[in-house]
């Protein structure tokens, strides 16, 4: 048993305690205060510090979120640009003389995309398919922000599906599709393989969903 509670047992017991006594008495019991506040408020330190890591947290959380607005400029440079309009020439009076296909591109929404070597156009699906890539010899044009471009091929001895999907991938990943009308090239020679041959590529004048002369 200790002091303090042999003291207590004799105030209890006797109704007095040892005058000696009365000052070691209230200075544990002043001690006893002291401590118990000094805990409250570390108590209350610590929670502030968890709400407070809490909200740092969340702050760097929503960072680092997926709710930012797209930014054109940082996809690539031909992943806006669209097919607009296509078209095939109609066929003279020789059916296996080459037609020319011809794609109207729209212009990419933030920077130019340069069509030059490694562009590459895709007629058709599955064993049916023809393509053909724009040359190193062709010197590059820069389709800017809101210009058109007219992309020219030969193409011949078509046996494939009716209708076929014309695409166009570019270097920097991207691509643009469109599906043709009826008006392919003849099929002169089913044992042959389609010929698609890359002409010439050259910024375009567009009124009215259409090349202006």
């Amino acid at each position: 048993m200790s002091d303090l509670e042999r003291q207590l047992t004799a105030f209890v017991r006797d109704g007095d305690v040892p005058v000696p006594h009365v000052p070691d008495l209230l200075e544990r019991v002043a001690a006893g205060q002291r401590r118990h506040r000094q805990r409250r408020v570390a108590g209350l330190v610590a929670a502030a510090c968890v709400v407070a890591g809490l909200g740092v947290a969340g702050v760097v959380l929503r960072d680092a979120g997926d709710d930012r607005a797209p930014n054109p400029a940082a996809s690539p440079a031909c992943g806006s640009v669209t097919i607009q309009s296509t078209g095939v020439t109609t066929p003279g009076p020789d059916a296996a003389m080459a037609q020319e296909l011809a794609l109207v591109l729209d212009g990419p929404a933030a920077r130019p995309c340069t069509l030059g070597r490694g562009v590459r156009i895709t007629v058709g699906s599955g064993a049916s398919t023809t393509s053909t890539t724009v040359p190193a010899t062709f010197t590059p044009v820069s389709l800017g922000v809101g210009q058109h471009a007219a992309v020219h091929a030969t193409w011949r001895n078509w046996c494939g599906e009716a209708s076929p999907v014309a695409r166009i991938d570019f270097p920097d990943g991207s691509s643009a599709e469109a599906r043709l009308d009826h008006d392919t090239p003849a099929c002169t020679d089913p044992a042959t393989p389609s010929v698609l041959e890359f002409r010439t590529a050259q910024l375009a004048d567009v009124q009215g969903g259409g090349r202006r002369p």
